[in-house]
Formats: structure tokens, sequence, C-alpha cells
């Protein structure tokens, strides 16, 4: 068992406002169990932000956004999960990482409205118990 923590970006990064905008970098999550971000949004003119998670099967390509199924009458529909940022609290996501080999995350502006001032911040902090 062993625990990973690093930054990701610091505070003094201004939200996108109209494009989703990497966190970061991309992170090697092959032998990590979960994955927790961390995040500090501070609120500026924009309605709020948004915060995806991109699960990716090599460092380059993307795979999908990350998604949530539902089962109804034997027919199986997908949604993509968004995280809506609106205030400016500490905020923390989990996610499940076991089968990923990469993972990112990205930020953008919420409705495209006002000229985002809101800064975001962001680390994790990641689980194994198996090496490699």
């Amino acid at each position: 068992m062993g625990t990973i923590t690093k930054v990701l970006q610091t505070a003094g990064e201004v939200i996108s406002k109209t494009t989703q905008t990497l966190i970061g970098e991309v992170i090697k999550v092959t032998f990590i169990d979960f994955i927790t971000l961390h995040i500090k949004y501070t609120k500026g003119d924009e309605t709020g932000c948004i915060l995806q998670a991109h699960p990716q099967r090599t460092l380059t390509e993307d795979v999908a956004q990350d998604q949530s199924w539902t089962a109804a009458a034997g027919t199986k529909t997908h949604t993509l999960n968004e995280f809506t940022l609106s205030d400016g609290i500490e905020h923390y996501i989990t996610f499940d990482v076991r089968g990923i080999a990469y993972i990112k995350f990205t930020q953008g502006g919420s409705d495209n409205d006002g000229t985002p001032t809101g800064t975001f911040k962001a680390s994790y902090s990641a689980s194994y118990s198996r090496q490699g």
C-alpha cells in the first residue's frame, strides 16, 4: 500500500472561458487503484467552472469522457459526467481508475458568460496496492 500526492495546477491559473483546458498533466495510473482530485475554485465574473475527467489507453490518445451507465427495459444508456463548480469552496472527487492506463482532467467556464477571472487550483492524491 502507498500514497502519491502531486500539485497539478497552482492557484494563480485563470480558468478558460470557452474550451476545456488540461489541468496540469496527463497522469499515469497503471498501478493506481483510486485517485482523489483536490480542487479549490475561486469564483470570478463567470457563472462557474466545469471539471471533466478523461480516461485514456495511451499517453496521447483520448478514449472518452468519464461517463455513467444506466439500464432501463434492457437498454443501457450513458451520460457524460461533468462536475460544475459554482462557489469558492474546496472540493474533492475520488475516481476508481483500476484498469485505466492514464487519466487527464480538464477545466473550463460554464455557460461561456462573463470574463473569466476565477482561479482554479488542483492537486491529487493516489493510493495503490499493486506494484509495477
